[in-house]
């Protein structure tokens, strides 16, 4: 008996440790069985677009691996199948960077959440991820420059603009954006930001967004051009009523740097010195990047007669962003109280050329319409105006040495 009880006992240490030994090669192989069995079936479901039964597999598949960016790919298709748009999003979302399908599933999380799902924040993330991914990724860059467009995100459109250009990815569209930073203004940015409000009616971009390009019924017409007036001239046809609403957008949003910009701009347009002055002093830090600060900083110098500091004010906001012609009509109007003749001469050429380039696009009925001839010429006014970066990205795109 005691024999008997002795042999089981070997004979199950022997066995444990038997499978203790071979589990570490076991394991993969069952594994690899497995996973190979899976994708086998949930190939299958999704041929013969059995949509439940793919749902029920790849459930049971990520349950199993978390990280399996196949798994979750399955899972978002079985879900898009079913027209469960919401569930698509997330599982297409949950792909890892690192699972070479991944991009393939972001632009699926793009598609949805700027169409079914009405969802462009998580749009815009989708085609950030990819461009981390992918930094060469053309079609999520050209749909993250437009979105920023749409929503007057200056500070992101440029800076998407510029790795564009340096990874030679950039829409031809990003330079008519480039040029007319600060005086973006469509129908269409108007309709996309009223009906992004629908789903998330509270979202500061988009409120922000859908005043701004916002024009005034009883003195513009119902159809604004793609790239609409200066600043100067959207602000004095505002009514009371838009400016009511600017004003009680800057109560409920006080650090928001584009109401802020607006209000100083009125000012400025008013003569308000002291208004404008005001309005600076609430500027956050992130307005020194703001090429409209250093032209209203310059203003305030200029009226002041401090015609140095106006020239050195006007300059930082020129060496960021070079093509800015209405600050070149105020240098040009402070160099010409210096008596320089020749700088003078040289600025009012420039703004000339810009006006008439802005009005040439403004005649566009779509951003991405924007033609060769006037690429040519926005090649030529970058390089003049000393932003050589964008000219040679732009004349590498026209085929131009």
């Amino acid at each position: 008996m005691f024999m008997n009880r002795r042999i089981v006992l070997v004979c199950v240490a022997s066995l444990i440790l038997i499978t203790a030994v071979a589990a570490p090669f076991v394991y993969p192989i069952w594994s690899e069985l497995r996973r190979a069995d899976l994708a086998e079936t949930c190939g299958a479901a999704k041929s013969e677009r059995r949509w439940n039964e793919l749902q029920r597999l790849a459930d049971r598949w990520t349950a199993w691996e978390p990280e399996n960016g196949e798994a979750w790919m399955y899972r978002g298709q079985a879900a898009s199948g079913r027209q469960d748009w919401e569930q698509a999003l997330a599982s297409f979302w949950q792909v890892p960077d690192s699972d070479p399908q991944v991009v393939p599933a972001l632009i699926e999380v793009s598609k949805l959440a700027f169409t079914r799902l009405n969802n462009p924040l998580k749009g815009a993330a989708a085609c950030e991820r990819i461009l981390q991914i992918d930094p060469r990724a053309a079609g999520a860059r050209q749909q993250l420059i437009g979105f920023y467009a749409a929503t007057l995100q200056r500070e992101k459109l440029l800076r998407q603009i510029q790795q564009g250009v340096e990874t030679q990815s950039e829409p031809r569209e990003a330079y008519a954006y480039a040029f007319l930073l600060y005086t973006l203004r469509s129908k269409e940015g108007i309709d996309l930001n009223e009906r992004w409000l629908k789903s998330s009616p509270d979202e500061e971009l988009f409120l922000v967004a859908s005043i701004l390009q916002l024009p005034d019924p009883k003195t513009d017409s119902q159809e604004i051009d793609l790239f609409a007036r200066t600043e100067a001239e959207v602000r004095t046809s505002l009514g009371p009523a838009k400016r009511e609403r600017v004003n009680q957008l800057r109560e409920r949003f006080p650090k928001n740097l584009e109401l802020l910009a607006f209000q100083a701009e009125e000012r400025f347009d008013a003569g308000d010195i002291d208004g404008v002055t005001a309005l600076l002093l609430q500027a956050p830090t992130t307005a020194k990047q703001d090429s409209r600060f250093w032209r209203m900083k310059g203003w305030v110098h200029e009226s002041h007669n401090e015609w140095d500091d106006a020239v050195a004010a006007y300059g930082e906001g020129l060496r960021r962003h070079p093509v800015d012609w209405t600050t070149m009509i105020r240098l040009a109007a402070v160099e010409r109280r210096r008596n320089n003749r020749t700088e003078v001469e040289r600025l009012t050429q420039l703004v000339d050329r810009a006006q008439e380039i802005r009005r040439k696009l403004r005649n566009l009925t779509a951003a991405e319409s924007v033609n060769p001839t006037a690429l040519i010429e926005l090649a030529d006014f970058f390089q003049d105006c000393g932003d050589t970066h964008m000219s040679q990205g732009l004349n590498r795109r026209l085929g131009r040495k």
